[in-house]
C-alpha cells in the first residue's frame, strides 16, 4: 500500500472512531422502537450503563419517581396514535428531600443537582391521588441547569402542590420552563426561590390555569435574574408575583384572578407590555410596594383598582392604559406624577391612606 493510500485509511479510521464517539447514546422507554435498547421504565433507562444522552419515552402510563442526577434529554415521543406519555404516582408514595430553606420537599421528576443540562420535554406529570402533606412539586430542579418545553403537569393539588419548582443553589443554575400546561395545583403553578444561591430564569410562553380562583400562578422569588414574557395565567389568586431581584415581567396576559394580577415586590423590576383583566370584586391590577419599579405600557381592564401604589413614591407608573375601573390609581402620594390614559373609570387618582 503505498504512501497516500496509507494516509487516507488512517483519516478514514479517524474519522469513523469521532463520529462513533459523537453518536448519541439513545435508551428508549416502552416497546415502540424496537431498534433501540429498550427498558420498561424510566428509572432503568437513566441509569443505564453506558449512561444516556437521550431518553425517548412512548406513549403510555410510569408509576414511579424519577430522578435525574445527570445530563440528559427526557423526551415523550409519538407512536401510533398517541404523544402522552404520562408520570403518575409509584404505589409507595414519594421519597422526599430537604430544600435550601430547611423545608421537607417530594417531587414526581426531580433533577437533582445534575451535573449538566437537563431538558425534559413532551412528557406529562400527574399528581392525580397524592396525599402528602407537606410541599411537592411534579417536576422540580434543583440546583440544575436546563430547560424544561412543552410538558403538562397537572393536579398537584392535595394542599401544598407546585406544577414545576426550580431552586436555585451554589452553582448558580439556569433554567428555561417554555411553552408548557400548568393546571390544577393548590400552591403555586411555576415556583422558583434561589434560597441565597444563584439563579437565572426564564419563564416564556406558557399557559397556567387554576379553575379554584387560588394559589399564584408564576411566583419567583430571590433570584439573580428573572425574565418572564408571553405567558397566560388564568383564574389564580395572586397572578405573577416576584420578590427581590432583576428583570422583567413583560406580554403577559393575567385573566379571571382573584386578588392581584401582577406583584413586583422589588426595584430591580420592569412591568411592561402586560394585559390584566377580568379580576374579582376586590380586585388590583398591579400592586406596588417598592418605588423603584417600572410599571409601563401596560393595559388593565375591568379591574375595580387599576394600579395600587400603596404609598410608595414611585414615578416610573406612566403610560398605561386603565380601563373599566372604579378607581384608576389608588393610594398615590400627592407628589407622585403618573401620567396614564383612564377609560370609563370612576375615579382616576386617589390619595387614600398616604
Amino acid at each position: 500500500m503505498g504512501r497516500v493510500s496509507r494516509v487516507k485509511l488512517y483519516l478514514l479510521i479517524i474519522l469513523v472512531l469521532t463520529a462513533h464517539g459523537l453518536r448519541a447514546t439513545t435508551y428508549v422507554v416502552g416497546t415502540c422502537k424496537p431498534r433501540l435498547r429498550s427498558f420498561s421504565n424510566i428509572s432503568a433507562a437513566l441509569a443505564a450503563t453506558p449512561a444516556p444522552d437521550v431518553v425517548q419515552v412512548c406513549p403510555g402510563t410510569y408509576p414511579e419517581q424519577v430522578e435525574i442526577t445527570q445530563p440528559v434529554t427526557l423526551a415523550g415521543i409519538a407512536s401510533g396514535n398517541s404523544e402522552q406519555a404520562i408520570i403518575t404516582l409509584p404505589s409507595s408514595g414519594l421519597v422526599t428531600t430537604t430544600l435550601g430553606s430547611g423545608i421537607q420537599f417530594a417531587a414526581q421528576l426531580w433533577v437533582n443537582n445534575a451535573t449538566g443540562p437537563v431538558t425534559v420535554q413532551d412528557i406529562t406529570v400527574d399528581g392525580d391521588g397524592i396525599t402528602l402533606p407537606g410541599f411537592y412539586a411534579g417536576i422540580f430542579y434543583q440546583n440544575s441547569s436546563g430547560t424544561i418545553n412543552r410538558v403538562t403537569t397537572r393536579n398537584q393539588s392535595a394542599g401544598n402542590g407546585q406544577g414545576i419548582s426550580v431552586e436555585g443553589g451554589a452553582s448558580s443554575p439556569s433554567v428555561t420552563v417554555e411553552n408548557s400546561s400548568v393546571h390544577n395545583f393548590d400552591h403555586t403553578g411555576i415556583y422558583a426561590d434561589s434560597f441565597g444561591g444563584g439563579l437565572d430564569l426564564t419563564v416564556k410562553g406558557n399557559d397556567v390555569n387554576n379553575p379554584n380562583g387560588t394559589g399564584v400562578g408564576i411566583g419567583l422569588f430571590q433570584l439573580t435574574t428573572a425574565k418572564v414574557t408571553n405567558n397566560v395565567v388564568t383564574g389564580t389568586g395572586y397572578g405573577i408575583q416576584t420578590n427581590q431581584g432583576t428583570g422583567s415581567i413583560s406580554g403577559n396576559t393575567v385573566t379571571n384572578f382573584f386578588a392581584f394580577g401582577i406583584v413586583p415586590d422589588d426595584d430591580g423590576i420592569a412591568v411592561t407590555g402586560n394585559k390584566i383583566l377580568n379580576g374579582s370584586s376586590v380586585g388590583i391590577g398591579i400592586v406596588l410596594i417598592s418605588s423603584g419599579v417600572t410599571i409601563q405600557n401596560n393595559s388593565i381592564t375591568n379591574t375595580p383598582i387599576g394600579i395600587n401604589f400603596f404609598c410608595a413614591a414611585n414615578n416610573n407608573v406612566q403610560s398605561n392604559t386603565i380601563m373599566d375601573a372604579a378607581t384608576g390609581v389608588s393610594s398615590v402620594p400627592a407628589s407622585v406624577v403618573t401620567t396614564n390614559s383612564y377609560f370609563n373609570v370612576g375615579t382616576l387618582r386617589n390619595s387614600d391612606g398616604c
